[in-house]
């Protein structure tokens, strides 16, 4: 394919996802039970790549995130970096993006589970440090396409950890965000996981969907860990350049920037109350089949 078919194929393909992002836009603000919805490019689109442009499953994600925001305010609500219980956690290294890209370009996720101190943060701090950065990194459109690496140190994570949240809990908030968070889980690495707490991984393993588990890989030494990323990409502590203190304090101030953007998100919320049990969208197969056979058509 040459230069100009490329460029032909890009048009095409853009003009497409205008349109499938037009069609959402005018949904999304005809649902009476969507309150205050983002309509904004960076915002639907997200739910378009998510669900590999079929609108029908991208309104679906969308209603299920707006639901999860309300039901779920501890979490997903209070995205404020200047929250001195926040800020301590994420300034100290607990998640962070890495500033190189993996081999397929997609953003890495860092974080480590021992700068979690559960005598002085609580649940709330440890979920809203992965929303806040979850939302950030969702304004991009290239993460929204290709997706997310993970690389979860779990050298100093304990007994109390787990017991942090509970079971029960953390079952009904990974199996609600896995679905209504709009983003690609492509590869997690769990590095140094404890021996004697393995049966906490498979525990926690089996709690996520069968398609996450087949994309989890256990690094045991860090030599293992660089088979997988160039030691440069990796904070210094991990055989890079830069310090993990150095990394959180250049996330800190990303956060910071966009401080306003993320507390403009409480303004969104689903009122169940005004939707009715007996509303229904028989279009949604056709709709969905035809999205489907014309993207198909393109290549």
């Amino acid at each position: 394919m040459d230069d100009a078919e490329h460029d032909l194929l890009e048009r095409k393909d853009e003009e497409i996802l205008e349109s499938l992002q037009a069609e959402l836009r005018e949904w999304t603000v005809s649902q009476p039970y969507f309150v205050n919805p983002r309509i904004d490019q960076a915002f639907l689109r997200r739910f378009l790549h998510h669900r590999n442009y079929s609108i029908h499953q991208a309104k679906e994600v969308l209603e299920r995130y707006l639901k999860v925001r309300t039901n779920f305010p501890h979490c997903y609500q209070g995205l404020d970096i200047e929250d001195p219980s926040l800020f301590d956690l994420v300034s100290n290294g607990f998640v962070f993006p890495l500033p190189e890209k993996d081999k397929d370009g997609r953003t890495i996720i860092f974080s480590i589970a021992g700068k979690l101190d559960p005598k002085r943060h609580s649940p709330r701090d440890l979920f809203r440090a992965f929303t806040i950065t979850f939302e950030t990194l969702l304004e991009d459109e290239e993460n929204q396409r290709k997706g997310f690496t993970y690389i979860f140190d779990q050298t100093d994570f304990s007994l109390g950890h787990f017991t942090f949240v509970g079971l029960k809990e953390t079952q009904r908030l990974l199996s609600a965000g896995e679905k209504a968070m709009p983003m690609h889980h492509k590869k997690i690495h769990w590095f140094n996981m404890p021996t004697y707490l393995l049966f906490i991984y498979e525990l926690f393993k089996s709690l996520l969907s069968k398609k996450i588990q087949k994309r989890m890989v256990v690094h045991w030494n860090v030599e293992s860990l660089q088979m997988h990323f160039p030691a440069t990409i990796l904070p210094k502590e991990y055989g890079g350049q830069i310090t993990v203190q150095e990394l959180a304090g250049c996330w800190v101030e990303k956060l910071r920037e966009r401080r306003e953007h993320l507390l403009l998100l409480d303004q969104m919320s689903y009122d169940e109350s005004k939707k009715s049990k007996n509303k229904r969208e028989s279009s949604y197969p056709i709709v969905n089949f035809l999205g489907r056979l014309t993207w198909a058509n393109i290549y």
